[in-house]
């Protein structure tokens, strides 16, 4: 009688389990022929295919002139001017005399000093002889010859002492605007003058921070003054660089030569330095077509299906410079894909996409002209 009882109520729960069952089911089959009834969700969006352009990417930097020759004149003397031959901003010539320090002490001893050497050649001849036949001994001559050698010194000592009192052009060039009078005391190691050579060629020094592009020796960069809209660039080339990164800055220093660099330049003068990587073949998308987010930048492909309808595929992208509203893709993407532009951000992976073809050649127009 239990086991029927019991028979009875799993027939009764079965009943109702299946009731419900068939009852959610026809709810679901519902709301799949309703849902089936609406279109699938679409987008409509700009596109491109993306094409190749040549493109050179450059880096501006500021750098310092230098002329080849520049030294700063001192004198290693005091004493009272006798004689000024430069005036402010003349041109001189190499060993030219620009100024004379009272030296008549000095020359009065080396009239002294040599005299004696001339009594001590003397001496020294006569020695000569003497020892040739005996008729001095081996010591006598070597003293005359000691005595010889001496007065020379004191001799060359003067003269380096007067020399050390006239202040000579080292090469030609252009002295600065200091005057001086004569009867002027000027004390040891003033600063004269600065004197900066002539020399056509100049030397442009600048520095690139070390995450850019390393420069060899003999590469080209072009130069052109700080405030100049009108002109042309120069060529330089890379003669020099330093021989390690500078641990604060993080920047490497380089030299470059210009020619004929003394006409447009002058000394310590800053320059623009317009550094030219070599031309590239890469694609260039509209700044639009890319989406960007904390796990890295993306375009939206537009591939046909089966159906030969266009879904949205996402792929990921290394960005290269933007060019104003312009955008690198250095990897990532090839040429003759199908990209969405403006619109991109109703797209998502799948999504059935509505693409309106757009002209892709004005922006390779507006690349070739910014550069």
């Amino acid at each position: 009688m239990k086991l029927y009882r019991w028979f009875i109520t799993i027939f009764i729960i079965a009943i109702t389990v299946s009731g419900l069952g068939f009852a959610k089911f026809q709810q679901i089959q519902a709301a799949i022929s309703m849902a089936e009834s609406f279109p699938e969700p679409s987008a409509t969006v700009n596109s491109i295919i993306t094409t190749t352009t040549q493109y050179q990417e450059s880096e501006e930097v500021t750098g310092q002139v230098s002329a080849t020759q520049v030294v700063k004149l001192q004198n290693e003397l005091s004493g009272i001017i006798t004689k000024v031959n430069f005036s402010a901003g003349q041109t001189v010539k190499k060993g030219q005399l620009l100024l004379a320090i009272n030296s008549v002490e000095e020359q009065t001893q080396l009239d002294a000093a040599e005299a004696n050497l001339r009594l001590a050649k003397n001496n020294f001849s006569r020695m000569t002889k003497l020892l040739s036949n005996k008729k001095v001994s081996q010591q006598e001559f070597d003293t005359a010859n000691a005595q010889l050698h001496v007065d020379k010194a004191s001799v060359e000592n003067f003269k380096a002492i007067i020399a050390k009192k006239e202040i000579l052009a080292p090469f030609d060039g252009v002295v600065g605007l200091e005057t001086y009078q004569v009867g002027q005391f000027i004390a040891i190691n003033s600063d004269i003058t600065t004197l900066v050579g002539s020399e056509s060629v100049v030397w442009i020094d600048f520095q690139l921070a070390q995450t850019k592009e390393k420069l060899k020796l003999g590469d080209s960069v072009l130069i052109k003054a700080i405030n100049d809209v009108k002109t042309r660039y120069k060529t330089a080339t890379i003669i020099a660089k330093n021989s390690q990164i500078k641990s604060q800055s993080r920047h490497m220093l380089y030299r470059a030569a210009l020619d004929n660099g003394r006409q447009w330049y002058e000394h310590n003068e800053i320059v623009k330095i317009k550094v030219v990587k070599p031309s590239q073949s890469l694609v260039l998308v509209p700044n639009s077509a890319v989406s960007r987010n904390q796990s890295g930048n993306y375009l939206f492909v537009l591939e046909k299906d089966d159906n030969q309808q266009y879904r949205a595929h996402k792929i990921k992208v290394e960005l290269g410079k933007r060019i104003e509203d312009q955008q690198i893709i250095k990897s990532g993407i090839e040429a003759g894909k199908r990209i969405s532009t403006e619109g991109t951000f109703k797209l998502r992976e799948g999504l059935l996409v509505y693409p309106k073809q757009i002209n892709a050649g004005s922006i390779t127009e507006n690349v070739n002209k910014g550069e």
